[in-house]
C-alpha cells in the first residue's frame, strides 16, 4: 500500500488529520489519493491539479486556472504553505478559492469525499502524469536576422507596455535596475545612451538622475510609445529609431555613457553591436549591459517538481537546462499575452569575449538578486522562488581602445 502524498503532507500539519492510500500516478514521487488527484475543467475539459482548480458556486461547475479570467496569489499561511490561490469565474466573474483553501474552509463543494481521500464528480480518470523533464525549443538558427526580431518586438509593443510602470515591470524593480544603476553611478551632466530603451523607462530614470539621455530602440511602435510617455510627462529625453548594429545617427564618441538593459539577447551580431557602441562612446567612456544570465535562460530549460502539474513553486526540486554551449537562436513561446518572442542564447564566455575583443576592460561583473526594495515589498515566499536561480548577469565596461578611428561617414 502507498500513502497519498499530499495527506502525508498535510498529516505534519494538522494532527491526526488522515492518511490515504494513493490510487494515482503511483510509481512517482508523488502518488495521490483521489481526493488530492486531477479535477476536469467545465470550461475546456482538461484535467488540472486540484490546487490549479476552483469550484463556480453558481454554475456548479470546476474551472482550471487556464479558463480563469484573472488569477490572484493572496498571501495568507495555512496547511503548511505561505499562500493561497483565486481564480475569476469564467461565468460568473466572481472570485473563488482554488480547492485546496476550500478545503481547508470547509466550503469544498464534495468536502466529505475530499477527507476520506474518496473520488467524487470531476475528479479526471487518468491513472497517472506523463512526465517530460526538459521542454523543446524552437531553434530557428540562420532564418532569423535583425529584421525579424525588430517585427516581433513591434508585435508586442503594447503588451510589453501594460506590464510597466515608472519603474519598470517586477524584474527590473526587484532585481536588475538597482545593480544596474549602482554600476551606472553619478551620471550627472553625462551625454548618456539607452540602448534598445524600449518604451523608454530607464530614460526617464536616468534624466530624472541629471543624464542628458537620448533613448534609441529599433522598434518603431516601442519608440512611439516612449514618445507618448515623453509627451505626457516631460523629462528632456530624445527618442529616436536606430538600431544597436547600426548607431548611424551620431557621431564617434557621441556619448559618455552606454547602457544597455536586456538588449544583447536580443542582437544577431554581438561582434558588430558592440563595434558600434565602442564608435559613438568618446575613450574612457562606461558601458553597462544588463541581460538575462545565459547558464538559466539557453533553451530547452525547464523546472522539476516532484508534482509536475502543481501551481506552487515550493514543490520544484530543481532546474534543469540543456544545450548551454549552443549559440543560436530560439523562440520564447507562452508569455502570457505576447506573441512568440526569438531570443539569442549564447554561453557566458562568449559575451566575455566579445566585449573585450570590442575594446572594453570589464571593470565590474555581478549576478543581481533581489534588491532593498524586493525585500520590503514582496512577501517572503516570493523572494525565496526568485534567489533559486540568478535571474540575470551585469558588466560595468571602459572603452581602453580607440579601434574605429575611422567612423562610417569617414570622419578622422
Amino acid at each position: 500500500m502507498t500513502d497519498c502524498y499530499y495527506c502525508t503532507r498535510f498529516s505534519r500539519i494538522i494532527d491526526g488529520d488522515a492518511i490515504h492510500r494513493a490510487e494515482f500516478d503511483l510509481g512517482s514521487p508523488a502518488p495521490r489519493c483521489a481526493g488530492h488527484w486531477r479535477v476536469v475543467c467545465g470550461s475546456c475539459g482538461s484535467p488540472a491539479h486540484f490546487m490549479a482548480t476552483a469550484s463556480c458556486a453558481e454554475s456548479e461547475q470546476y474551472f482550471c486556472a487556464d479558463c480563469a479570467e484573472a488569477v490572484e496569489t493572496v498571501s495568507e499561511a495555512f496547511l503548511g504553505w505561505e499562500y493561497y490561490f483565486r481564480y475569476k469565474s469564467p461565468w460568473t466573474g466572481r472570485w473563488e478559492v482554488s480547492l485546496d483553501r476550500a478545503m481547508f474552509e470547509g466550503s469544498h463543494p464534495h468536502q466529505d469525499a475530499v477527507r476520506a481521500g474518496e473520488s467524487f464528480p470531476g475528479v479526471s480518470s487518468e491513472r497517472y502524469i506523463e512526465r517530460s523533464y526538459v521542454r523543446s525549443q524552437t531553434w530557428v538558427g540562420d532564418t532569423v536576422d535583425s529584421g525579424y526580431i525588430t517585427r516581433s518586438w513591434n508585435r508586442n509593443a503594447e503588451r510589453w507596455d501594460s506590464v510597466f510602470d515608472a519603474d519598470g515591470d517586477e524584474s527590473r524593480k526587484y532585481h536588475g535596475d538597482a545593480a544596474l544603476l549602482s554600476m551606472l553611478g553619478d551620471v550627472r551632466g553625462a551625454r548618456l545612451l539607452d540602448l534598445g530603451c524600449g518604451n523608454g523607462y530607464l530614460s526617464r530614470i536616468l534624466a530624472g538622475s541629471g543624464a542628458e539621455v537620448t533613448g534609441v530602440d529599433p522598434s518603431e511602435n516601442m519608440i512611439a510609445l516612449a514618445l507618448d510617455r515623453e509627451a505626457y510627462d516631460p523629462h528632456g529625453v530624445k527618442f529616436a529609431v536606430a538600431s544597436t548594429g547600426d548607431l548611424s545617427p551620431f557621431v564617434d564618441g557621441e556619448f559618455d555613457v552606454i547602457v544597455a538593459n536586456h538588449v544583447l539577447t536580443a542582437v544577431v551580431d554581438l561582434d558588430g553591436a558592440l563595434a558600434e557602441v565602442n564608435r559613438v562612446l568618446r575613450p574612457g567612456g562606461r558601458l553597462v549591459a544588463l541581460f538575462s544570465h545565459p547558464c538559466f535562460s539557453c533553451g530547452p530549460r525547464e523546472w522539476i517538481s516532484l508534482v509536475p502539474d502543481s501551481p506552487r513553486r515550493e514543490e520544484i526540486a530543481g532546474y534543469a537546462v540543456d544545450h548551454y554551449f549552443r549559440t543560436g537562436t530560439y523562440i520564447i513561446e507562452g508569455w502570457d499575452g505576447f506573441a512568440p518572442v526569438p531570443y539569442v542564447h549564447r554561453p557566458l564566455k562568449e559575451y566575455w569575449r566579445a566585449i573585450r575583443s570590442a575594446g572594453f576592460a570589464v571593470d565590474d561583473f555581478d549576478e543581481p538578486v533581489v534588491n532593498e526594495r524586493g525585500l520590503a515589498e514582496l512577501p517572503a515566499w516570493r523572494v525565496a522562488q526568485l534567489e533559486r536561480t540568478a535571474q540575470s548577469c551585469a558588466f560595468a565596461c571602459t572603452k581602453v581602445e580607440n579601434k574605429f578611428r575611422v567612423s562610417r561617414r569617414g570622419e578622422l
